[in-house]
């Protein structure tokens, strides 16, 4: 019996067979060997026969030199390596953000450019299309770019 093979590997050993098939099977033959059994059919699942309780054996840490789980070691030890080096380059730069941080006032930091535009360069046309004529944007239009005082005014 295959699932016998697994005694002291496991706690329990089941086998789960349907109803009938269970009705077939020698159930002294899974008690002599601690395997328990489960039936079920389309509406429930019923422990028939109790597994026996076995100790497992302490699993022996492996000393298996895989060449692939060494590669992979090495390369996770490399990770935290350059991990810890971005953490401290990240708090570095934190600490010299906020000692570079000095308070400006809005005035020192922002200049307006306004230049100084005559109206000798705009050309007004006599005869303007019938959608145009009366159309407030127009005047709006016109102005954009002159600078904010042109359009308060």
């Amino acid at each position: 019996m295959r699932a016998s093979a697994s005694a002291g590997k496991v706690n329990r050993t089941y086998l789960a067979l349907p109803k009938t098939a269970a009705a077939l099977t020698d159930a002294r033959l899974f008690q002599e060997h601690g395997i328990g059994l489960f039936t079920y059919d389309q509406r429930n699942i019923e422990e028939a026969l109790p597994a026996r309780y076995f100790e497992t054996a302490a699993a022996a840490p492996r000393e298996v030199e895989d060449p692939e789980v060494s590669q992979l070691e090495k390369e996770v030890q490399q990770l935290r390596a350059e991990f810890a080096a971005l953490e401290e380059a990240v708090r570095d730069l934190k600490e010299e953000l906020v000692s570079s941080k000095t308070p400006a006032t809005l005035e020192e930091g922002v200049q307006t450019y306004m230049p100084e535009r005559s109206r000798t360069g705009l050309r007004v046309i006599d005869k303007l299309p019938a959608y145009l004529v009366g159309n407030p944007w127009v005047e709006v239009l016109s102005r954009r770019g002159r600078g904010e005082s042109a359009i308060v005014s």
